[in-house]
């Protein structure tokens, strides 16, 4: 019979894992970090919502802080007004004409996103225009010229929009 050889030390030490051991821990390790990832990214809150009334006050009080004459400030007003609108009921009013934006607003379109407004605030906000309009193009001392009624006058027209518009609560 053949002689049993005896087994022979090394000081080599023996691996802690082994290659397709290392990879299963790498593929864990990934699967874990991308289900992290997608867990929290459910759970991320939904972005606040934008307060275009807040906006517009502010932007208000920047323009009452400018030095502008009538003309200006009435441009100022008006296209501050229909950015609110534009914002708010995602309304394509800064790229129409006064004109087209008055019939847009008086009219019973199906597609007009400004039916939400109720009738006596659209009525408000198309005189308001028509008065703003009839200003910046044909200034004359009859139409509201001073600067702090012509302000108030506007932040109470968007105060007005802002709560006849109907909410619904979540």
């Amino acid at each position: 019979m053949p002689e049993i050889e005896d087994i022979i030390e090394t000081t080599e030490t023996a691996p802690l894992f082994l290659w397709w051991q290392w990879a299963l821990i790498a593929v864990g390790l990934i699967l874990l970090f991308i289900g992290l990832k997608m867990l929290l990214k459910s759970k991320v809150k939904p972005p606040t919502p934008v307060n275009n009334l807040k906006s517009a006050l502010e932007r208000l009080s920047e323009i009452e802080q400018k030095e502008l004459n009538d003309v200006e400030l009435a441009t100022e007003a008006s296209l501050l007004t229909r950015q609110y609108l534009q914002h708010q009921f995602n309304n394509p009013s800064l790229f129409q004409t006064h004109q087209e934006f008055i019939n847009q607003l008086n009219s019973s379109d199906e597609k007009n996103d400004l039916e939400r407004i109720p009738e006596a605030a659209r009525n408000e906000i198309t005189h308001y225009l028509k008065v703003l309009g009839e200003h910046k193009y044909s200034p004359s001392s009859d139409l509201p010229a001073e600067k702090e009624k012509l302000i108030r006058h506007t932040e109470t027209l968007l105060r007005g929009v802002d709560s006849s518009i109907p909410r619904t609560i979540s």
